[in-house]
């Protein structure tokens, strides 16, 4: 077995402890908060609440893809959902914001489901969140060609790349 990994050192600043107000898109939420206080990379601390409705998607087999899978169709679940835990990585990508997502929920009736949240698509009944500021540490969303994705790219300051673990 290897261990392959890309990863940078930094430290917590700005702590924000929010509550969103119904009809606030989750992701759209958290960029705006990073805008206001001026933060670049974050890391969701704790996100619970309740959806009006959810988007994801989640990862589906795909034999013709570069590592076998692909993301499936959008999945939209009409509310109220019980929001029972999200975490993730605010990010830059193009000179804005990608939050990298991710969230499970439950309906009326206990079913939990979840995946990657689309952003725009899913508005809150309520939402409480604790984001912490990542200094130090560029947060980056980017094409990776060993995966045919868009992946999380952490770049520690002033080095120009991720320090690297191959054995």
């Amino acid at each position: 077995m290897s261990v392959r990994v890309n990863y940078g050192i930094g430290s917590f600043g700005k702590v924000i402890s929010a509550r969103f107000l119904t009809g606030t898109d989750i992701i759209e939420g958290i960029e705006a908060l990073c805008k206001e206080n001026s933060i670049e990379s974050a890391t969701i601390v704790s996100c619970i609440g309740s959806f009006q409705k959810s988007s994801f998607v989640y990862l589906v087999p795909d034999a013709t893809a570069q590592i076998q899978v692909r993301f499936s169709d959008v999945i939209e679940k009409e509310g109220p959902l019980e929001f029972i835990q999200g975490s993730g990585v605010v990010c830059k990508r193009d000179g804005g914001y990608e939050t990298h997502f991710h969230g499970s929920m439950s309906d009326q009736w206990g079913v939990v489901s979840g995946g990657h949240l689309i952003k725009g698509g899913n508005p809150v009944i309520t939402a409480d969140i604790v984001l912490a500021e990542v200094q130090g540490i560029q947060h980056i969303r980017k094409w990776d060609d060993e995966t045919g994705h868009v992946q999380f790219y952490p770049l520690e300051n002033g080095l120009g790349q991720p320090r690297k673990i191959e054995k």
